[in-house]
């Protein structure tokens, strides 16, 4: 009878455990060191997936040193949300929890390829970069209150709100966002090297090809807003890539393909597409690199929001191309524009005077 009294109590302990644990396994990557100010990049594929956030960003944690109130809210955001395929939402978070978010849309899919983003800090303005471009800057008041250090953080989650990012389907699990590097750059004003006005030393890079602890650490906690737990085992260094994980409360790890170690940055500075004339109004002639001619290609325009205004193919086969507009219904303005050739892609912003 005792014995049995102890199995209906062991039951009833591992259910009640079971039911307190959350039902999906993320990740989180942290340094372990505070920075204040600076240029941070990063080169990243982000995770596909309505419902699922993937990130790079910079947080004071404050609750580490025992604080509590969000009063001491200090926070700079990349986010990939998985319901908006086109874009990336950008986030000042300061006191209180106050959210300052902007919307960057991108003529690319995030979640295809790796793509570098990159965000200035310094006590009077905060800038992002897109792939080098400045796609938003802040010189608000607020921007001056983000005085104290903070950690550079990735990670990958399930947030609660469905308005913020979309229905979740656990049967897409698992899903992965991939890091390539991570480089930080002080704040130099005067003396730098890189950077707005070469305002920023270079201090650092983790390429990820083995584990830093001087540098990282892999979180274990998690919150009410969160559906996932992150664990250890889900941040995975791999081929020289970080990859971070989400997964079912079962499983965990990478048992995605095997990946492939593309380090040379400067791969598409060799075969990289020229435009000219830019602006243009009734056409413009493509360069075509050598190497690329006698393939199929694709040009993609995309207004400011976005939003697929205009698709041409081609078939390259000499050393020019001319896109002719003299026939385009479209508004005069700023437009993305995005090539495609195989597994390559480049991309431009062009304006067209009508």
């Amino acid at each position: 009878m005792r014995n049995y009294k102890s199995l209906i109590i062991f039951i009833f302990l591992f259910n009640s455990y079971l039911l307190s644990q959350k039902p999906y396994r993320g990740a989180e990557y942290r340094t372990i060191n505070e920075f204040l100010y600076g240029r941070f990049e990063v080169k990243m594929k982000t995770a596909i997936g309505s419902g699922v956030v993937s990130s790079f960003f910079t947080i004071d944690d404050y609750w580490a040193e025992g604080q509590s109130s969000t009063e001491n809210w200090r926070e700079i955001d990349f986010e990939a949300l998985g319901n908006i395929s086109n874009a990336i939402q950008t986030n000042i978070i300061t006191a209180y929890e106050t959210h300052h978010e902007e919307i960057i849309y991108t003529p690319f899919y995030p979640y295809s390829d790796f793509h570098v983003y990159a965000f200035e800090w310094t006590p009077q303005s905060i800038k992002f970069f897109v792939d080098g471009q400045l796609v938003r800057e802040n010189y608000d008041d607020y921007v001056s209150t983000l005085n104290t250090g903070q950690k550079i953080m990735m990670n990958i989650w399930q947030p609660v709100w469905e308005s913020w990012v979309g229905e979740f389907d656990d049967s897409i699990l698992p899903v992965y966002a991939y890091y390539d590097w991570v480089k930080y750059y002080s704040y130099t004003p005067g003396e730098g090297a890189y950077g707005s006005f070469n305002n920023f030393s270079y201090e650092w890079e983790d390429n990820f090809d083995t584990f830093n602890d001087q540098i990282w650490q892999k979180a274990t906690h998690t919150w009410s807003a969160n559906n996932a737990q992150f664990v250890q085992q889900n941040s995975v260094l791999q081929n020289g890539y970080l990859i971070l994980c989400l997964t079912d409360n079962m499983t965990y790890g990478y048992s995605g393909e095997e990946l492939s170690i593309t380090k040379n940055d400067n791969r598409n500075e060799q075969c990289r597409f020229t435009i000219a004339p830019n602006p243009f109004n009734s056409s413009f002639t493509f360069e075509i690199p050598e190497n690329f001619r006698d393939k199929p290609a694709e040009i993609i325009f995309y207004n400011i929001k976005g939003v697929e205004v205009l698709r041409k193919k081609f078939f390259l086969i000499s050393d020019k191309i001319k896109v002719d507009f003299t026939r385009a219904n479209l508004s005069s303005g700023l437009y993305l524009l995005h090539a495609k050739t195989g597994k390559e892609n480049f991309y431009f912003k062009v304006t067209y005077l009508r």
